[in-house]
């Protein structure tokens, strides 16, 4: 069995107020090239379609005609999308019937139910497991999960933890699909997943969500029925503990500047329960750009000045920039309306700019964490003086404080 394996598409995504429908319609027509080119049993996309839960007419209109499109390439070629925490469960399943004309399986959520004998929540594990056929014979299957709240994941115990608690699940599921009168043993198993693995490298992804919501990566390999693990949710395209069978296929393009790494897809051939994995990558239709660099310090960065000097360099080419430079003070508004106007006529889109300020003498001797007692006994007033102090290396000014008291004061009312 063969299957395209991608991920997080986050159609809507806007970057500083930019639309990026082009260059998802860019990366469609590649993925449409990529299918044509290596003819898989299955296209799968493991979660985040939107960016909102509430996507646009416009977003919407671009996927129905992305899917229809795809859907049509080839008789043989299944579709399957599940949902991430991005989208709307119930909007993404709404059409499902409708899909199925297109051959494309749409799993936005578990039909959950209440089991009165076991007086548990329970769930229609058919519904995700879906045949994929190859000249009307099953070839394998794809336990097609979604993006599952933590609390609806069963528990076999007390308080048994989250990485326990999703195990158990897909060992649940993988012993459910053994008992389906229609699986060989000889058959191909794919299951998908939208979450967040220990170990995973998460560049560019932002805010993790807590230790909670990482599952262990060592138990995945002892469900050896299961052959590919097609992941969603980190957008760095990336293996899992060395394992070439357990991978997130990573976001299209760069959703953010911190995304600076090869975006791809995920080609996967399993013949025999032996599994090889292709990369793909993804051309982007606009790059992004740090100019003139990206410091890690004050001392890397450029002046504005010299930033200013270098602009040529990318204002006429067609590419998103975010600038960087330093300065001794934060910029006033004078020169930031100086930066945006360099971008007037040219081709380059404007990002904004990051700013690097001098340590001072007091932060490079100030502790940079605070012990539990000692966050407990400064306040909120004095947490905030502090951190406005060292981000722009001057103290807030007075006008600024006794606003700032004030509002900390109704706070602790309430």
């Amino acid at each position: 069995m063969k299957v395209i394996h991608t991920s997080d598409w986050h159609i809507g995504q806007t970057l500083h107020q930019y639309s990026r429908d082009e260059e998802h319609k860019y990366f469609f027509d590649q993925l449409k090239d990529i299918i044509l080119e290596e003819k898989p049993d299955a296209l799968i996309v493991s979660g985040d379609i939107f960016h909102s839960s509430t996507p646009t007419v416009v977003s919407q209109k671009l996927y129905y005609h992305t899917l229809v499109e795809l859907s049509q390439l080839y008789d043989d070629l299944q579709i399957i999308v599940t949902a991430g925490n991005h989208d709307s469960p119930s909007r993404l399943e709404a059409p499902r019937e409708l899909w199925e004309a297109f051959d494309v399986t749409v799993i936005g959520n578990l039909d959950f139910y209440k089991d009165l004998n076991e007086n548990e929540l329970s769930y229609d594990a058919s519904k995700i497991q879906i045949p994929i056929k190859r000249n009307d014979e099953i070839v394998g299957w794809v336990l097609a999960v979604p993006f599952i709240n933590a609390g609806n994941y069963p528990s076999l115990k007390e308080n048994d933890s989250y990485s326990n608690r999703v195990f158990s699940f897909y060992k649940i599921l993988k012993d459910n699909l053994k008992l389906n009168c229609q699986f060989n043993e000889n058959h191909s198993v794919v299951a998908t997943g939208h979450f967040m693995i220990d170990g995973a490298d998460l560049k560019g992804k932002g805010m993790v969500l807590g230790s909670i919501e990482s599952v262990a990566s060592s138990k995945f390999p002892s469900l050896e029925e299961i052959d590919y693990w097609a992941f969603g949710h980190v957008h760095h395209p990336q293996d899992i503990g060395g394992n070439n069978n357990m991978r997130y296929s990573g976001s299209p393009f760069a959703l953010t500047f911190n995304e600076d790494y090869k975006h791809s897809v995920s080609i996967v051939n399993i013949e025999n329960h032996n599994v090889n994995v292709k990369i793909k990558e993804i051309e982007p239709l606009i790059p992004l750009i740090d100019f003139p660099n990206k410091p890690k310090c004050y001392n890397e960065a450029y002046s504005l000045d010299d930033v200013i000097l270098r602009i040529d360099e990318v204002i006429d080419k067609q590419c998103y920039v975010r600038l960087h430079a330093k300065s001794e003070m934060p910029f006033t508004d004078v020169e930031n309306a100086k930066i945006i106007d360099l971008f007037e006529n040219g081709k380059a889109l404007f990002c904004g700019i990051q700013v690097y300020l001098p340590e001072s003498k007091d932060n490079m001797t100030e502790k940079a964490i605070l012990t539990i007692e000692e966050f407990k006994s400064i306040s909120p007033y004095e947490l905030g003086c502090s951190i406005y102090k060292k981000k722009n290396n001057v103290e807030m000014p007075d006008e600024m404080k006794l606003l700032f008291k004030g509002v900390c004061d109704d706070i602790m009312k309430l």
